[in-house]
């Protein structure tokens, strides 16, 4: 039977295949700059550090990252626990415990860049 509007298993295997490209580009990008930075002029001191840390750009990039990785972490093990666990009941506890780790990790960096000011 064919819906109209309701996407294939393929459909939703490339948007998920691409998701994860898309994060990863912006991970390891974010990843390469701030190791640039830290080399390149490191902050001296913690006023320092927050100093960089709590600049806008630099914190609109940090929540970017963390979202972007989140993202591409519940795709990735989503997919393994899709391929190789088989029982429901286990396949469906793991989903849940696996999505409220990555949302207590989420609120955790939400609080640490909220609370960051320059």
């Amino acid at each position: 039977m064919n819906i109209p509007g309701a996407r294939s298993s393929s459909q939703s295997g490339f948007i998920e295949w691409l998701l994860q490209r898309l994060t990863s580009v912006y991970v390891a990008g974010f990843a390469v700059y701030v190791a640039i930075v830290l080399l390149v002029c490191p902050p001296v001191d913690f006023e320092a550090w927050r100093g960089w840390f709590g600049s806008g750009f630099v914190r609109l990039g940090w929540a970017l990252f963390v979202v972007l990785l989140l993202i591409h972490a519940w795709i990735g093990m989503r997919s393994v626990f899709m391929d190789y666990l088989h029982p429901l009941w286990l396949r469906l506890s793991v989903l849940v415990l696996t999505a409220t780790g990555l949302l207590a990790l989420g609120f955790w960096a939400a609080a640490i860049l909220l609370r960051v000011a320059p």
